[in-house]
């Protein structure tokens, strides 16, 4: 037989029924056109001006980062508001950077970021409900939306310039740990279409949150144009994110800041001059006159309580027209005071021989 010969149309059929589920073993037999109709199906259309940029674990290293993003977002922003704010990541796409511009809203806040030593910007937009919350809250106020019709001033533009370290700042902490960066604020906008970093039909990622402050909710999202992430697109790996560990030492900002905070929060010191314990048939039958020996004797050291535990014991006097306490000494946490109580009703002979024990000198001065 001539090798060049073509084959018969039978001949083809025998061929088939010998690929495996193709019609072998008492199957139908795949005929050329039900052979052409099933590779039909197993072709999958490609879009060649949106192409995949990122593989299976890059896309996976990128949630990652800014699952972690949101959670820092979240705590510095509490700490800054001075109220519960919840930042949930909702969608991580890739598109094209004119379909992430079509989608926002006018007008919305959009920070327009430089990330130093890498070339290009990225674009941070925050939707006006959260903006509007921010604005009032930093100047003082519960949270109000600003009405539709108010248009953002020049003090407003400053405050949310002051905000926008939080974000920066959350956003260094993620990617120090694949590269790290200088975020910088190079603009401020309300018109995302006006914001140009990327070509409209340049690959972008988009990535899209949900912000709740008190009891409002508003979006966020980051727009990252693939021509910024390319120099380091190689290092999204999740070896080297888990070898970087999911958070970065806590720097001198950080410690400062929480200093700031701490110097600021407000806790309940108490001084317990004693106590007594009576049976509640003592107290069912207290007339006005009788009197109570508490369970601290003069020149004792009197119990410091700093939110409703013991942490100091101190020495009770005056400064000047005020009653005062002397520190004496700290308490650890697992100390307690407790002195055996005396008889919880005494005789008026009993109260006169405690008035005349020594005093204490009126020199103490307030810890």
């Amino acid at each position: 037989m001539r090798e060049d010969r073509a084959l018969s149309e039978s001949e083809i059929e025998a061929l088939l029924t010998r690929i495996p589920g193709g019609g072998g073993g008492g199957q139908d037999v795949n005929t050329p056109a039900q052979a052409s109709r099933d590779f039909a199906r197993a072709v999958k259309a490609y879009d060649f001006r949106r192409p995949d940029k990122f593989s299976k674990e890059q896309w996976a290293t990128l949630q990652s980062m800014h699952d972690q993003f949101s959670r820092l977002l979240s705590a510095a922003l509490s700490s800054r508001l001075r109220t519960l704010v919840q930042v949930h990541l909702t969608s991580l796409e890739q598109g094209l950077y004119e379909e992430w511009q079509g989608q926002l809203p006018h007008p919305t806040i959009c920070y327009v970021l430089s990330m130093q030593p890498l070339s290009g910007n990225i674009v941070v937009e925050v939707g006006m409900e959260v903006a509007g919350e921010v604005i009032d809250r930093l100047l003082g106020g519960t949270g109000t939306r600003l009405p539709e019709s108010h248009e953002i001033g020049e003090i407003e533009i400053g405050l949310l310039r002051a905000f926008s370290r939080s974000i920066t700042h959350a956003l260094s902490e993620i990617w120090s740990q694949i590269q790290p960066l200088e975020l910088q604020v190079q603009d401020i906008g309300l018109d995302a279409s006006l914001v140009q970093v990327a070509g409209p039909s340049d690959v972008a990622v988009a990535v899209v949150f949900n912000v709740s402050v008190g009891s409002h909710t508003g979006r966020m999202s980051i727009c990252i144009p693939y021509t910024v992430l390319e120099p380091i697109v190689g290092k999204l790996s999740a070896q080297v994110w888990i070898a970087s560990g999911k958070y970065s030492p806590v720097t001198d900002e950080e410690r400062r800041t929480m200093a700031a905070l701490i110097h600021r929060s407000q806790l309940e010191l108490v001084v317990r001059l004693g106590g007594v314990d009576v049976p509640a048939s003592v107290l069912m039958e207290l007339q006005e006159g009788d009197t109570f020996v508490i369970d601290r004797r003069p020149g004792k050291a009197l119990d410091v309580l700093v939110g409703g535990r013991v942490r100091f014991t101190a020495l009770p006097g005056t400064s000047g027209s005020n009653l005062a306490i002397q520190i004496a000494e700290a308490v650890d946490d697992d100390a307690e005071l407790r002195l055996p109580p005396l008889p919880p009703v005494v005789s008026p002979q009993q109260v006169a021989q405690a008035m005349q024990q020594p005093a204490m000198s009126g020199d103490a001065a307030v810890a």
